[in-house]
């Protein structure tokens, strides 16, 4: 009979399985704020999307929009309108931000009590060779504002629409 042979050791601890739980936990809630953060974000441009297109086609309907170009108005068509909601909606949703704090470029009332301001700004890390674009900021008749810039939407086309 040896020295150790003698003591009892009792049982086993049962193993338990915390530490894998809680990496799982930890994971699940990292992917879903993640997942939650970009949904959210698609669905906000979306709603833009949606309220920009009804002020659009009530400007359409009622012709009561003005637009305005380094201070001063400017003959722009209802179609040069529709033609700058199909391009920022190609343009897809871009990179959320506060608005400039100097003048913007244009800004088109539309008549409903919501306005489409817009600036040229110096774009970051852009995924195009442009290293300028326009930053949009609407806001609609109850005073919600939605802006981003986007790298997807050249200036150029922008300008070009808008008469200048």
């Amino acid at each position: 009979m040896g020295l150790y042979d003698s003591v009892d050791r009792g049982k086993p601890k049962p193993k338990r399985l915390t530490g894998p739980i809680a990496l799982c936990c930890v994971l699940f809630l990292l992917f879903g704020g993640l997942t939650y953060w970009a949904c959210h974000h698609q669905f906000r441009f979306h709603a833009f999307i949606s309220d920009l297109t009804d002020s659009t086609r009530d400007a359409r309907s009622t012709e009561t929009f003005r637009v305005t170009v380094n201070g001063s108005e400017t003959d722009v068509s209802i179609d040069d309108l529709s033609d700058l909601l199909y391009l920022i909606d190609k343009a897809g949703a871009g990179r959320t931000a506060a608005a400039p704090e100097e003048m913007p470029y244009a800004v088109i009332d539309y008549g409903d009590g919501s306005t489409l301001e817009i600036w040229k700004v110096e774009l970051v890390n852009p995924s195009n060779d442009w290293t300028e674009g326009p930053f949009f900021r609407y806001t609609d008749a109850k005073g919600k504002s939605y802006g981003y810039d986007t790298d997807q939407l050249r200036w150029e086309s922008v300008v070009r629409l808008l008469g200048e």
